[in-house]
C-alpha cells in the first residue's frame, strides 16, 4: 500500500520533466463586493497572475467568502470578473464562507432566511448542494460547507468566535464518511475544502473554526492522503505553519482580499494562493503572492510508492 510519508520537503526539488498529471488552483477569502474596489481589483490581479504562470491549470477551487455579504450583486459581480478575467473553460470549485451568509446578520431589518441565503450561493454558483463533490481526472475534490448562518449561530451563542464557525450538522458528517470512501486508493491524493480551519492545526486555526472539529478531524485521519485547505483566518503563507501535517496534511490558503495575523493586524497590500501540481509521486504547493507576481515558497508532499 502507498502511503503519504508524514512529512514535508521545502523547495529545490527537482520536478520531472514529464510534467503534472493536474494543476489547479486555490484562493480564498475574496469578499467581493461593489463597494470593495480594491478587493475587486486583487481578485482581478490574482486571475491575470493564475493564467499567467499556470496556463494549464483546469480548476479554481475558492475557498469561501468569495462575497462580502452575500448578496446577490456580489455573486454577480463575483461571476462578471471570473468571466472577463479567469481563464475560459475552468472548472469552478466554490466553498461556502461566513461572510456569505452575512445578508440576514448584517442586514437585520432583511428577511432572508437561512434557505433562501444558501438557494442563492447554490444558484449563483451552479453546485448541487452546500457540501458536495466533483472528480476531476481521477481525482477527488470534496468541499465541506457550515449548514447555518451567523445570525443563526448568534441565536445560541453570544460567542463572536462561535458565530462564524462552521454548523457542520450529523447528516453532512455521514455524507462525508461515505463519500471519501469512494474509489479511495491510498497513492491518490484526496482533496478536501472547509473555509474555517480545524482548530489548533495550521498557523491562525483559534478564530473561528469548526464546532465538530474532533470528529472532523476523526473521520479526516482515516484517510492520510488528503490534503485539506482551509481560509477564514487570512493568515498570510509567508508563515512557517501554514502548511502542517497531523495525520493528513493541513493548508492555510491565505486570502485574496487581504492579510492579517494577531501580532500586526490587517495587510491590506498583501494577496495571496496556491498553485497546486500533481505529479505521480508528490504534490507540488506553490504560494503565490499576487500583489507583486513573485513565489512566496514551494513545498512538496511526496507519495511514498511500493
Amino acid at each position: 500500500m502507498s502511503v503519504f510519508m508524514p512529512h514535508l520537503v521545502l523547495a529545490n526539488v527537482q520536478i520531472p520533466a514529464t510534467g503534472p498529471k493536474l494543476v489547479f488552483a486555490v484562493i480564498s477569502d475574496t469578499h467581493i463586493s461593489p463597494k470593495k474596489l480594491t478587493y475587486n481589483t486583487k481578485f482581478k490581479n490574482a486571475l491575470k497572475d493564475l493564467s499567467a504562470i499556470a496556463p494549464d491549470y483546469e480548476l479554481l477551487a475558492v475557498v469561501g467568502d468569495l462575497t462580502n455579504k452575500g448578496l446577490s450583486s456580489e455573486y454577480d459581480l463575483f461571476n462578471e470578473i471570473l468571466s472577463e478575467y479567469g481563464k475560459s473553460k475552468i472548472t469552478l470549485f466554490p466553498v461556502i464562507g461566513n461572510h456569505d451568509w452575512y445578508e440576514s446578520y448584517k442586514y437585520p431589518k432583511h428577511t432572508v432566511t437561512d434557505a433562501q441565503i444558501a438557494k442563492r450561493f447554490i444558484d449563483k454558483m451552479n453546485v448541487p448542494n452546500l457540501y458536495y463533490d466533483k472528480w476531476i481526472k481521477g481525482y477527488h475534490f470534496i468541499a465541506i460547507a457550515s449548514e447555518k448562518s451567523p445570525k443563526t449561530m448568534s441565536e445560541s451563542s453570544s460567542n463572536s468566535a462561535f458565530i462564524n464557525s462552521a454548523f457542520i450538522s450529523d447528516e453532512q458528517l455521514d455524507w462525508l464518511e461515505k463519500t471519501l470512501a469512494i474509489k479511495a486508493s491510498s497513492d491518490k491524493p484526496i482533496f478536501v475544502f472547509l473555509h474555517q480551519p480545524i482548530i489548533d492545526t495550521v498557523y491562525g486555526s483559534k478564530l473561528g473554526t469548526g464546532q465538530k472539529d474532533p470528529m472532523l478531524l476523526t473521520l479526516l485521519k482515516k484517510y492520510p492522503q488528503i490534503i485539506f485547505f482551509s481560509g477564514h483566518s487570512h493568515n498570510p503563507l509567508n508563515h512557517t505553519n501554514n502548511i502542517i501535517q497531523d495525520g493528513i496534511t493541513m493548508v492555510n490558503t491565505s486570502s485574496v482580499a487581504y492579510t492579517y495575523t494577531f501580532e500586526s493586524g490587517e495587510n491590506q497590500i498583501q494577496s495571496q494562493g496556491y498553485v497546486v501540481n500533481v505529479f505521480e509521486d508528490k504534490v507540488e504547493l506553490k504560494a503565490r503572492e499576487f500583489s507583486n507576481q513573485t513565489l512566496i515558497k514551494k513545498v512538496i508532499i511526496p507519495i511514498q510508492k511500493p
